[in-house]
């Protein structure tokens, strides 16, 4: 079943004013793709049934990474292989989140947000697993 609406008709839909969101130039190209995915803009080619003779017009793709029309089947792929890593355990999912207020500095000062997260993340996972540091009672 396809949905009512795709990502590219929300881009589509708010047009140029998207420039007004702070976004970085990396993000602009890549919304930008995801908007001309599969139309007219990236040009196309006509696909003819040998059997039949049926023509039929296809758009090309973005091939971006980040376009769920693109990467949808290669996301999917990628997750049944993952699974048949996985070790009969079980595991725990846990998620880190930024406060809001630094949102903005993580889109312009991507590595040092991160690296600074991942390492709190890391030295709290650390703190939580080794029973003799953690105080629990």
């Amino acid at each position: 079943m396809q949905p009512l609406f795709e990502v590219a008709d929300v881009l589509r839909k708010i047009g140029s004013k998207i420039e007004n969101y702070g976004l970085n130039t990396w993000q602009l190209r890549t919304l930008s793709a995801i908007k001309k995915c599969r139309t007219a803009e990236l040009g196309g080619h006509i696909d003819a049934c040998d059997s039949c003779g049926n023509l039929s017009i296809s758009y090309n793709s973005c091939r971006n990474r980040h376009c769920p029309k693109c990467q949808g089947k290669n996301r999917e792929d990628w997750i049944a292989k993952r699974e048949t890593e996985l070790l009969p355990v079980p595991y725990f999912h846990v998620v880190f989140t930024l406060p809001e207020a630094i949102n903005s500095l993580a889109m312009h000062q991507s590595k040092i947000v991160y690296d600074t997260l991942f390492e709190a993340s890391w030295e709290t996972l650390q703190q939580f697993g080794n029973p003799k540091k953690c105080k629990w009672e």
